[in-house]
């Protein structure tokens, strides 16, 4: 009895750590795509800048400090004019290469400032203003729609990266930038919705996933995805309630949050308590007893009693409400999620 006793607790105990194991290595997949409308734009081929000698370099960035003034009081020409200056004598300065590509297009000057961004994203394409810069380029040789499609393909990207490293705050917030600069992209309306189910926002990530099988009609998982609408749109499971029926009844809250082989084992694992908590084990006892005969004389004797205890009482009903506290705490904290 003892021993199916604790092979009960065991199974109780291990089974929440094998689920966390699982859920943590189980992550629902995303989808990926491109942005509708996203052309990358292209950049000529630009020769191998020379090295500039310490003199050229120091004039480079005297004459751009001359070009931040001149901008400053105004005058765009003469900044850009210093600036073009300024990069051909140092040509491998990719911050000069960049205020070059803002004074241009202050200036007004699209085709040298396309090929000015285009210098700067070859000496630095992964500065934290090459996004940025890429798309300025998109937006000055394809046109605003385009550069936003690029924009929002740059966001998405980082939805996904935050999504795959449990961040999913920072990942709604991205793929939410990003339909605001693509409204009809399907796939980041699917994602967004599989981030939102995991953060417990069941209404808002039924209608992303609507949204995405109205831009999809064909799609390949329509069927699932519809059914899985229903039941994001369903009350959602009540913690409190699983609690109290985990308490009453062990194993009711597994049952009562979908799960009845866990309800089961909490179940089973109860009575088997319950059961060593009530057996009873039987035995006989000599005992002295005193009477007095006819004349009132006191003499002693010994006879036997029948004697029933409860050995197992303590730890069976212990073991009895540890596992129906177990149990209520697991389907709380799964109702919960």
């Amino acid at each position: 009895m003892r021993a199916a006793l604790l092979g009960a607790l065991g199974v109780l105990a291990l089974g929440p750590l094998a689920a966390g194991a699982q859920r943590a290595a189980a992550r629902e997949p995303l989808q990926r795509s491109a942005p509708p409308i996203a052309t990358r734009p292209t950049c000529p081929p630009l020769p191998p800048p020379h090295a500039p000698t310490p003199d050229q370099q120091r004039q480079a960035l005297a004459l751009a400090q001359r070009g931040q003034q001149s901008a400053i009081l105004g005058d765009r020409g003469a900044a850009r004019d210093q600036l073009r200056q300024a990069v051909a004598l140092d040509p491998t300065n990719a911050d000069l290469a960049y205020q070059l590509a803002r004074a241009e297009e202050s200036a007004g000057s699209d085709v040298d400032a396309a090929r000015a961004y285009c210098r700067y994203i070859a000496l630095a394409p992964d500065a934290p203003d090459a996004v940025e810069s890429r798309a300025r380029l998109a937006e000055l040789t394809l046109g605003a729609r385009q550069a936003d499609s690029l924009r929002a393909a740059v966001l998405f990207a980082r939805g996904v990266a935050a999504y795959q490293r449990s961040q999913l705050d920072s990942a709604d917030a991205a793929f939410m930038s990003a339909l605001s600069l693509a409204p009809d992209w399907a796939a980041a309306y699917y994602d967004r919705g599989v981030v939102r189910s995991a953060l417990g926002r069941r209404n808002d990530a039924a209608a992303d996933f609507q949204q995405y099988l109205r831009l999809e009609p064909a799609a390949a998982n329509r069927a699932e995805l519809s059914r899985r609408i229903v039941a994001l749109q369903e009350s959602p499971l009540s913690p409190t309630r699983a609690f109290a029926l985990g308490l009453v009844i062990p194993g009711a809250g597994q049952f009562y949050t979908g799960r009845p082989v866990r309800g089961a084992l909490s179940l089973l694992g109860a009575g088997v308590a319950l059961a060593c908590g009530m057996s009873q084990r039987a035995s006989t006892e000599s005992v002295q007893q005193t009477a007095t005969d006819p004349f009132g004389n006191p003499y002693t004797y010994t006879t036997t009693r029948h004697v029933t205890e409860r050995p197992c009482r303590t730890p069976g009903f212990t073991a009895a409400g540890v596992i129906a506290l177990v149990s209520a705490i697991d389907a709380f904290r799964f109702a919960s999620r």
